[in-house]
């Protein structure tokens, strides 16, 4: 089971290292029936392609192929082109507990392909969030 602070000292990724910068994660960006989103304003970036860390906190434990156990939450460094209406994913950390909090269970840094949010879907509320005029 990987250790949030070993993957910080081994990777030198201080991104998965405890932060100020982070919320605290107490207004929902949007809720499903099966998830609450939030972002941190703290880490919402306006740069030619803004990004911001979003926590993904599960009802249920969620299952990804190559990681045991299941997860309960997963925090998500989302990236946008506002002028192409594209959206993905740079980072995830998935995290045994709610929250962002228990034991970090795995992560990614490899960048998705671009691609446009399904309307109404949490993706389109975190692009519209990176992209307000839109």
């Amino acid at each position: 089971m990987l250790h949030r602070r070993w993957l910080a000292a081994l990777f030198g990724l201080s991104f998965l290292a405890p932060h100020a910068a982070y919320a605290d994660w107490d207004i929902p960006l949007v809720t499903t029936t099966d998830a609450k989103y939030y972002a941190d304003p703290e880490t919402k970036r306006s740069a030619v392609l803004p990004s911001v860390w979003i926590l993904a906190d599960y009802d249920q434990p969620q299952h990804a192929a190559g990681l045991e156990p299941n997860y309960l939450s997963v925090k998500v460094l989302s990236e946008a082109d506002c002028g192409a209406n594209k959206l993905r994913t740079v980072s995830l950390i998935y995290y045994s507990l709610a929250m962002g909090q228990g034991d970090a269970l795995g992560y990614s840094t490899y960048a998705t392909e671009w691609g446009s949010p399904i309307p109404r879907s949490p993706w389109a509320a975190v692009f519209g969030y990176l992209c307000p005029e839109k």
